[in-house]
């Protein structure tokens, strides 16, 4: 079979990466039937250098955002596959035939994931083999969303027919695949692989940088889909799990806070994403500085303990206890 796809790529104020995500895009084989660009009202040269590139653009002068930017486009594209690709990402080489691959292998599936790598000057030169699939469903997408923007696959048809992408700015896919999911016959439709597709740039300047926006905006939807992504449990059985995923929402993001280099009395108070008192009393304990180096000196205690017997004990006590310079108050 050749697979059909369009690529689409929403864009705003990127003129110093479009050129090279669309010809990313355009070197792929089997080739796109078009890649598609929506400036979202960008007043730099993105439209410019997308066209230049090979795109078709719709140059929009209103910023609408992401969400309305990729439902555009959707409407507009006509291949029977989808691949929604960051104005600053790249298509690996050799990505082209991984789809094709997997679109083979499970001709039926609605959503087929891949992996990524960061963008940086060690990115392997070419898409690898396709690796084994792993299955997706309503109640593991809740739990943990594995697919990843830019390298992720639709089937154009069960995205229009659940009313496409939402008009909202953040966690557009995520809201995305948990519709397809709760769709009745979703079963054995969404897929994902974590072989790498994409050359991916996520840092603090990206819309993925915003922690505290991404974080209410993911509160907002795990709320929203709770009960049917734990319908057949007990209530109580629903609350309990539906704080813990809060929970462990709230650490990640203060973890990927910290990470962007901002202080962590800049994050959240865990308050505002886990309900109750217990748990985000519990949280507030563990993002005590003094808390987090321990927690950092038993994990680095752990790895060295998993690495085999050490004669030198000394050393080892010094490494364990240590935190390294500079890291971070937590």
């Amino acid at each position: 079979m050749t697979l059909s796809y369009d690529v689409l790529i929403p864009a705003y104020q990127a003129e110093d990466s479009i050129a090279a995500a669309v010809a990313s895009a355009l070197a792929q084989r089997p080739r796109p039937e078009r890649v598609l660009v929506y400036s979202d009202g960008s007043t730099d040269r993105t439209v410019e250098r997308a066209r230049a590139a090979g795109a078709e653009v719709v140059d929009a002068t209103e910023n609408r955002g992401v969400g309305h930017a990729r439902q555009t486009l959707l409407e507009r594209s006509g291949a029977p596959w989808l691949l929604v690709l960051d104005s600053d990402d790249r298509l690996l080489p050799g990505a082209g035939r991984l789809f094709e691959e997997a679109v083979e292998e499970h001709p039926d599936a609605w959503v087929l994931g891949f992996g990524e790598v960061p963008d940086t000057s060690a990115v392997p030169r070419a898409a690898t083999g396709l690796e084994p699939a792993v299955p997706v469903d309503l109640r593991s997408l809740w739990k943990r969303n594995p697919f990843v923007s830019s390298s992720t696959l639709i089937r154009r048809e069960p995205g229009v027919r659940v009313g496409g992408f939402p008009a909202v700015r953040r966690l557009v896919d995520y809201a995305f695949w948990l519709v397809l999911a709760a769709e009745p016959g979703a079963r054995d439709r969404l897929w994902n692989r974590t072989c790498p597709v994409t050359v991916r740039a996520v840092h603090g300047g990206t819309i993925t940088g915003n922690v505290v926006g991404a974080v209410m905006a993911e509160r907002e939807l795990l709320v929203q889909h709770a009960d049917a992504a734990l319908a057949g449990l007990a209530g109580p059985v629903r609350g309990a799990l539906t704080r813990a995923r809060l929970g462990e929402l709230w650490w990640r993001g203060l973890s990927r806070h910290v990470d962007y280099g901002r202080p962590a009395s800049s994050y959240l108070s865990p308050g505002d994403v886990v309900p109750g008192v217990v748990l985000p009393a519990v949280l507030r304990v563990l993002a005590l500085g003094s808390v987090q180096r321990g927690l950092r000196a038993a994990a680095r205690a752990a790895r060295w303990a998993r690495s085999g017997p050490h004669l030198d004990t000394q050393a080892w006590r010094r490494r364990t206890v240590r935190a390294p310079a500079g890291a971070p108050e937590g």
